[in-house]
């Protein structure tokens, strides 16, 4: 039996059955057609549980765990960015998305660290940095049982 991991809410969300977690189809790229600094992508977070986007308001930015939870490592799907790069989350996602997202580890209030969904990996980056980063919200409790992602 071929377990689906990602299901398609048809409400611009999607559930990752593995996780338990619930993200926004579209990253903040597609819905602004702009890259963000962090505090405009805490801005954008803020708008988006105000007017309870899909029915919920207590979506959030990823931790670095979470962000990583959707990349394939094996590179056995993906889809292409706003540059035509590939980047290795699943199809369920829109393509035409920003490359990485914005984390929720922060160092005070300088830096953030923004997760590469081509690579894997990431690094922080000055908050107020506008070189291509977009952010994929998300809500709910990690259930990290299944992938047991350490880093």
């Amino acid at each position: 039996m071929n377990e689906q991991r990602y299901v398609d809410n048809e409400d611009g969300t999607v559930i990752d059955t593995w996780t338990k977690l619930m993200w926004m189809q579209e990253d903040s790229y597609l819905m602004l057609k702009k890259f963000l600094v962090y505090r405009h992508a805490k801005k954008l977070l803020d708008k988006l549980n105000t007017e309870s986007f899909s029915g919920y308001n207590d979506w959030r930015f990823p931790s670095k765990r979470e962000a990583h939870s959707l990349f394939h490592s094996d590179k056995s799907k993906s889809i292409q960015d706003k540059y035509d790069m590939k980047i290795y989350i699943d199809p369920v996602f829109s393509p035409g998305c920003g490359y990485d997202t914005w984390t929720s580890h922060t160092r005070g209030s300088i830096t953030a660290y923004a997760y590469s969904f081509n690579s894997g990996s990431g690094g922080h980056k000055e908050v107020d940095d506008t070189l291509n980063t977009s952010v994929r919200f998300l809500r709910g409790e990690f259930d990290n049982s299944r992938l047991q992602i350490t880093a």
